[in-house]
């Protein structure tokens, strides 16, 4: 019996996936399936028979069996389903990013969701705290910085601890977070564990890598934080490592320890 073509092998799929996979977990007759899909005996019939055809289930002592190939094939459905569930449920989120900007589908897998919401609106930055505040070697590239976080983020994981930072911002946030904070700028400034490099970001997300364990992205829109995407498989930490590198590549040492903090920027940019 020949296989089908792959477009055909893809509709069958979809029309008939839930009884490939009761198979798939469990061989029966078709009395019993019947009952296992709530289905008239004269539809399952048509339904079993198309998978026959499609070398997709046998039948054998009684009962029908996913074959190797309905096995795998039911596998790589449910793995489709579930990408397309996960990616459902980060759609309004993730849509936040610019049409022209790409993340990785090895980023989205399998991550973990920090969504914000009007009741709760720092949870984001409360899991970026946590996982700065256990962090020993801290990289961030990030075309914003959140109003009344920067300082919180640097007491939590980096002022007195053994930790490095490397930060990479345009410089225009730079130049407004020295005159409308000048007291963390200061203290950033001057601390010899904090490297700040300066260049402009060719994405509007924040990208940050946790001791080459965990990354995460951070999804601005106009009015703030839309959540946070947190991953730690090797796919994932390669894409970030690459993304964070390319943008490193362009980027220029910001030497201003003990530099005066009384630049000012036109307010248009403050509101992160």
């Amino acid at each position: 019996m020949s296989s089908p073509a792959t477009d055909e092998l893809a509709t069958i799929l979809l029309k008939r996936y839930e009884c490939l996979n009761a198979l798939v977990n469990h061989p029966q007759a078709k009395p019993e399936l019947v009952d296992t899909l709530n289905m008239p005996r004269s539809t399952l019939d048509d339904v079993v028979r198309e998978l026959e055809r499609a070398d997709l289930v046998e039948y054998g002592d009684g009962d029908w069996y996913p074959t190797q190939s309905g096995r795998l094939a039911c596998c790589a459905h449910r793995d489709y389903l579930d990408r397309l569930n996960s990616l459902k449920n980060i759609s309004s989120m993730i849509d936040s990013v610019g049409t022209g900007e790409k993340v990785s589908w090895a980023f989205i897998n399998g991550a973990d969701t920090y969504e914000n919401h009007s009741s709760v609106q720092d949870a984001v930055m409360t899991e970026l705290l946590d996982f700065a505040e256990v962090a020993t070697e801290i990289r961030v590239v990030t075309p914003n910085i959140v109003s009344g976080y920067a300082d919180n983020f640097y007491q939590s994981g980096i002022s007195g601890q053994d930790t490095t930072f490397e930060i990479i911002i345009p410089p225009e946030i730079h130049t407004w977070f020295q005159s409308t904070h000048p007291s963390a700028a200061k203290n950033i400034l001057n601390d010899p564990n904090i490297d700040i490099l300066q260049t402009s970001i060719p994405f509007s997300f924040g990208l940050s890598i946790f001791d080459h364990d965990h990354a995460g992205i951070t999804i601005f829109t106009e009015h703030g934080i839309a959540g946070l995407l947190v991953n730690d498989t090797d796919d994932a930490l390669a894409w970030a490592e690459e993304q964070y590198k390319r943008v490193k590549r362009d980027a220029e040492p910001l030497f201003l320890r003990g530099a005066s903090t009384n630049t000012q920027l036109d307010s248009s940019t403050s509101q992160f």
